[in-house]
C-alpha cells in the first residue's frame, strides 16, 4: 500500500518536473543571452507543441516577444529563430498558427 503511494507520488513528480522543464528551456530559448539553445532543447519544445496546454503557453510567448522595444532585438531575433524551429519540427498547427498571424512577423523584414 505505502508502496503505491510512493510510486504515485514519484510520477506526480516526474510530471511537475517535465512541465518546470519545457517552460525553463522557453525562457532560455528567448533569453538576452548571445547565444541560442541546442538543438536538443528546442526539440523539447517542438515535442510539447503537441500538447494544446503547452502549446498555447509556448506560442503566447513567443508572440509577446514581439510586443518588445527595438533594444530587445536579440529576444526578437531569438523567438524568430525558435518559431523556425518549430515549423520544421513541431505540431502542423504551428505553420497554420504563423500563417494567420504572418503580418506580425512581417513587421520585422527590415529590422
Amino acid at each position: 500500500m505505502l508502496n503505491s503511494i510512493y510510486k504515485a507520488a514519484n510520477q506526480i513528480k516526474d510530471q511537475v518536473n517535465v512541465q518546470v522543464q519545457y517552460r525553463a528551456i522557453l525562457m532560455e530559448s528567448t533569453s538576452k543571452d548571445p547565444w541560442n539553445v541546442s538543438n536538443t532543447k528546442l526539440q523539447v519544445l517542438a515535442d510539447h507543441t503537441h500538447n494544446w496546454e503547452d502549446y498555447q503557453v509556448i506560442m503566447k510567448h513567443l508572440w509577446e516577444k514581439f510586443t518588445l522595444k527595438p533594444k530587445e532585438w536579440r529576444r526578437i531575433a531569438k523567438s524568430l529563430h525558435v518559431m523556425d524551429y518549430l515549423v520544421k519540427n513541431g505540431a502542423p498547427r504551428v505553420i497554420q498558427d504563423l500563417k494567420d498571424d504572418l503580418y506580425k512577423i512581417r513587421n520585422f523584414q527590415d529590422f
